[in-house]
């Protein structure tokens, strides 16, 4: 008789990533606290590490989220959620990081509440500030603001910008076309899109567009959430 599992798969998954993230989360703890406390250490070297770290984790959730989508099982749980909260919580684990790199963020928003999967969109908008950390300079903007068509969200850095070949893999992925090069980073861009296009409103869905920024050069990522 052929063995058969006793153990779901999507649950099996499910403990595995959930125990990697709690792993990585306390590594990342503790190098927080030796950032912080040990002057003697190379800071650079650790710092490094911690971008490293972040960037899995959340290569690790929009693996899972990917997964979900695939499945169509990624549920989006939206609710009144102030956006300065959401904004906030994508930024706390990226504190140690931004300070040692010596990256200036700024906020340009609202006082405003919206009915968004909160735990979802704060994801996103770290991935994006972990690419924008990867090509700024010295700075990071992150705007929003309303209008009939729903709530706007952007992630601005003041890099160089992205070449017209990651622009045009970009318009590819979320077309649904080919990508003859996929690699980690055009994945977390599909995994965003997917999240933003899941949350709609009266059947208006969310959509994303990657482009240079023609104020500051850099590149950044607009968002909409209807």
């Amino acid at each position: 008789m052929p063995y058969q599992s006793q153990l779901p798969f999507k649950e099996v998954i499910e403990a595995s990533i959930k125990d990697m993230r709690n792993s990585l989360s306390q590594v990342l703890f503790n190098l927080d606290n030796t950032i912080n406390r040990n002057e003697s250490v190379n800071k650079d070297e650790l710092v490094e590490a911690q971008y490293e770290i972040v960037r899995m984790q959340n290569v690790i959730n929009q693996l899972y989220g990917l997964y979900l989508v695939s499945d169509d099982h990624l549920v989006v749980n939206s609710t009144d959620t102030f956006v300065m909260d959401v904004v906030e919580d994508a930024l706390a684990g990226l504190d140690t990081l931004l300070k040692h790199k010596t990256i200036e963020v700024n906020i340009k928003g609202e006082d405003l509440s919206w009915y968004l999967d909160p735990q979802l969109i704060s994801n996103v908008l770290q991935i994006t500030l972990l690419n924008a950390l990867r090509y700024t300079e010295d700075t990071i903007e992150i705007e929003f603001t309303t209008s009939e068509e729903g709530l706007h969200i952007s992630v601005i850095d003041n890099g160089k910008g992205y070449p017209d070949f990651i622009l045009a893999s970009y318009e590819a992925l979320i077309a649904g076309d080919p990508v003859e090069n996929v690699s980690s980073q055009n994945a977390g861009w599909f995994y965003c899109d997917k999240v933003v296009r899941l949350h709609n409103n009266q059947g208006v869905h969310g959509h994303t567009k990657l482009k240079n920024n023609e104020g500051s050069c850099g590149g950044r990522i607009d968002m909409l959430i209807p």
